[in-house]
């Protein structure tokens, strides 16, 4: 996992990096390598580039990159927030050695202004280095101009660390802020990485070392980390060649009701492609001959209904049915009609892992202990909706603050909890938050959560643990859309197709091909956000 980090975890880090012998100035030194480097791979045409540095180790990050742009052979120009000459420390050293190497400093104060939007127009490439994690107040005065003028460019901007203007704790956005191309994030992610809409303000994303140690940046603590490819791949073993369908688990899929069965077909088809051995669908008896042609692969079990919705007598058949079975993954298209919701009551008692999604969250609303007495691995997948209702507070409310919200819901239902959306979260009841990095807007469509749920209840069933079932499950879900992203671009996309290429996404994982996605470069530096992912 991707350690994310907030400010203070950050500077905590950078601190016992210190003591331990790396010198502060290495440390910059380091990063300003990774950012020119980065620079050069991302843009190697760009032969003109404008540094805006601030007056902070931000800026010395900038300082030194410029010096190293420089010997490269770029053409540089350097612009500083206030007088060069008021640096300190690091960034004062690096501020001497730029100028040694020939590079004029030239302040944004006075005529600096206008040279500097002059400049910005012959630029090829920006970097922006005026804040980074320290900043905690919107910009403003000759800041924010600054700010506004480079996005006005329209030039391609490489931002040290984060994009000027953002917290480094939160996803909010302060007020101006620079919207980046590319952002080089040194030794770990910060919050304004992962989430919206001061992620869409980063570009890609890429992690540099800068020899901070993993279990330095691991020991700060952190409750929030992002999915990478290697864990996923350890999680999902190769199947061997002597392999038996029902290695891969028994999953009982509870959906469907009048009008909704496609929702129940396309959990099933979620699980089958995800590597379920064996899926049978329960659902109002009325709907077996729909069912049995939409995917003649999964079995059906019809169960007593009343009006085309399961009936409270159900649950005692489904109860025992479920003895068979692995896991079990509920609420999809159920509807939540009063005997639906009694046998939902009822069914919460079964001691198979479950995945609950859709009516079985809305057959709960306000209720989420309701989920706590189960005695085995319990999976929740709202969307914000569906989280909303659990917590009794608007959606909105949900959105403003997503990792609190997930994370009070995963308390108080004692569950692993998927918080479906734009960088989707997945948290644990003890606080553990993981970030998926994958999906795109192609995803934003009807049934593509049922896709996910069926995806769940296959690991589940499978035998993974509820936590690391629900993250490859969200990251193999968005990788799927990625891959057909690439031949549908952003809209159009059905969700039974999602379905179908889950064995798709499976198989780039194992391969290790995922890290030829936009946004990416190599696992080991490398923080996928592409794009923004959207589930139903």
């Amino acid at each position: 996992m991707i350690p994310v980090l907030d400010a203070r975890r950050m500077r905590a880090a950078d601190a016992a990096a210190i003591r331990s012998g790396i010198p502060s100035g290495r440390l910059m030194e380091n990063a300003a390598e990774g950012l020119a480097e980065e620079l050069v791979r991302s843009y190697p045409r760009a032969r003109v580039v404008t540094v805006v540095c601030g007056p902070g180790n931000n800026g010395g990050d900038g300082l030194a990159a410029a010096r190293l742009l420089a010997a490269g052979g770029r053409s540089v120009s350097v612009f500083t927030l206030a007088d060069p000459g008021a640096y300190r420390g690091d960034a004062a050293a690096n501020a001497a050695l730029a100028r040694k190497a020939g590079l004029d400093l030239v302040p944004l104060s006075g005529h600096g202004a206008g040279a500097f939007s002059r400049n910005l127009r012959n630029a090829d490439v920006v970097v922006d280095a005026l804040f980074g994690t320290g900043l905690a107040r919107a910009l403003s005065g000759v800041a924010a101009r600054a700010v506004s003028r480079i996005n006005v460019a329209g030039r391609p901007v490489v931002a040290a660390d984060l994009p000027s203007g953002l917290s480094a704790d939160s996803g909010e956005l302060l007020g101006p802020a620079v919207r980046a191309s590319v952002t080089v994030a040194f030794a770990a992610l910060k919050h304004a990485h992962v989430f919206w809409p001061a992620r869409g303000f980063c570009g890609r994303v890429v992690v540099e070392e800068i020899g901070i140690l993993r279990r330095t940046l691991l020991a700060r603590d952190p409750a929030l980390a992002v999915a990478e490819p290697r864990d996923l791949r350890a999680w999902l073993p190769a199947r061997p060649g002597d392999s038996h369908k029902a290695d891969f688990g028994r999953l009982a899929v509870i959906a469907g009701s009048r009008g909704k069965t496609g929702a129940a077909v396309l959990t099933a088809r979620g699980a089958l492609r995800a590597g379920a051995g064996l899926v049978t669908v329960f659902c109002p008896a009325s709907l077996e001959p729909v069912i049995v042609p939409a995917l003649p692969e999964a079995m059906t079990r019809g169960m007593p209904e009343e009006n085309g919705s399961l009936s409270s007598g159900s649950a005692r058949v489904l109860l025992e049915a479920l003895e068979e079975f692995d896991a079990v993954a509920v609420g999809p298209g159920l509807g939540t009609a009063k005997g639906t919701v009694e046998a939902l009551e009822k069914l919460l008692a079964s001691d198979r892992p479950m995945v609950c999604d859709a009516d079985a969250l809305n057959a709960f609303a306000g209720r989420p202990r309701v989920f706590s007495r189960r005695k085995r691995p319990t999976v929740l997948t709202p969307h914000p909706g569906e989280a909303g209702r659990l917590l009794r507070i608007a959606s909105d409310r949900v959105q403003k603050d997503r990792l609190a919200a997930c994370t009070r819901l995963a308390r108080a239902s004692r569950a692993v909890v998927v918080l479906k959306g734009a960088s989707t979260l997945i948290s644990t009841a003890s606080g553990r938050v993981t970030v998926n990095p994958t999906g795109t807007p192609l995803m934003a469509t009807a049934g593509s959560g049922d896709v996910l749920a069926g995806a769940v209840g296959a690991f589940l069933a499978a035998g993974i643990d509820a936590e690391r079932a629900s993250v490859a499950a969200v990251y193999i879900h968005g990788l799927a859309g990625e891959l057909l992203a690439r031949e549908l671009g952003e809209a159009g996309l059905l969700s039974g197709e999602l379905a179908d290429a889950l064995p798709l996404a499976r198989r780039a994982l194992r391969a290790g091909s995922e890290n030829e996605r936009p946004g990416t470069r190599d696992a080991r530096r490398d923080a996928p956000f592409p794009g923004r992912a959207e589930n139903d």
